[in-house]
């Protein structure tokens, strides 16, 4: 696949258990070919693997654009989970230098637990 300027781009694939072995023949003008291409370079997808997604998304009800905002937040929290696991790896490395467990101990443990179940949830949502 190329990305508009006459370079080749790179996409992968999520490897499935299940091989697809099922082709369909589909009919599209080249101003809509060229959209889709776009759109699946946009997401890291090739072509079919983008129009498999798209129609699954839409039978559920959703897009990916709502799946891309899902996406996003999940990498947002990511960091914030990231962050809040090296301040509780200070705070033990801390209470095992001095042997003094910090007052903030407790918040910081519940705050990455709160981040976990917001994770938990927007998998959820996307399943």
């Amino acid at each position: 696949m190329t990305d508009g300027f006459g370079q080749e781009v790179q996409v992968s694939r999520a490897h499935s258990e299940v091989k697809r072995d099922k082709q369909y023949p589909l009919r599209m003008n080249a101003e809509e070919r060229e959209k889709l291409d776009a759109a699946a370079l946009l997401h890291g997808m090739k072509l079919s693997r983008y129009l498999v997604e798209a129609g699954l998304a839409m039978g559920r009800g959703s897009g990916l654009a709502e799946q891309r905002q899902s996406i996003d937040e999940l990498m947002r929290i990511r960091v914030l989970l990231g962050r809040s696991a090296s301040n509780i790896n200070q705070i033990a490395r801390h209470a095992n230098a001095t042997g003094e467990f910090p007052d903030d101990a407790a918040a910081a443990v519940r705050y990455a637990k709160d981040l976990m179940i917001q994770i938990d949830a927007l998998v959820r949502g996307m399943l």
